[in-house]
């Protein structure tokens, strides 16, 4: 403690040192969100991309293609696209399948409503579900 200043505080922690430390501090933050947000941006960006990869298995028309052997071939395609076998699990495919029929199962409007959240799991969708019908019960309690 006898590097102390005549201030009581210790010469690293006074003056333009502070500052400087605090700004570091600061910018470390900023770059942090920065990423989170890419992260978040980047897992929209996928849930799309699944999504319309879905959809183009779902939709896949045999007469879009020549013949049986290349309709089953492109069905293989969409169904890779979407179900990324090379990234997901088992389960986690099992999960997308299971989602998948959990909305389709839904009526129209509560369909579009928790697909419009995105959901990455069954248990996700459940919470959108649970979300909007608490809002819903909200004003009839006041």
């Amino acid at each position: 403690l006898g590097m102390a200043t005549p201030s009581g505080a210790l010469p690293a922690l006074s003056g333009q040192a502070s500052g400087e430390q605090g700004e570091i501090i600061k910018v470390r933050v900023k770059e942090e969100d920065h990423i989170w947000d890419q992260g978040s941006c980047l897992q929209r960006n996928l849930s799309h991309i699944r999504e319309f990869s879905r959809q183009r298995f779902r939709q896949f028309c045999y007469q879009e293609t020549p013949g049986p052997r290349e309709a089953l071939s492109q069905l293989r395609k969409l169904c890779y696209q979407w179900l990324s076998p090379e990234i997901h699990t088992k389960e986690q495919i099992l999960e997308l399948l299971v989602l998948e029929q959990f909305l389709t199962i839904l009526p129209e409007e509560l369909q579009a409503w928790v697909r419009e959240h995105n959901p990455e799991s069954g248990e996700e969708a459940v919470t959108v579900l649970e979300d909007l019908e608490r809002e819903l019960d909200e004003p009839r309690q006041q």
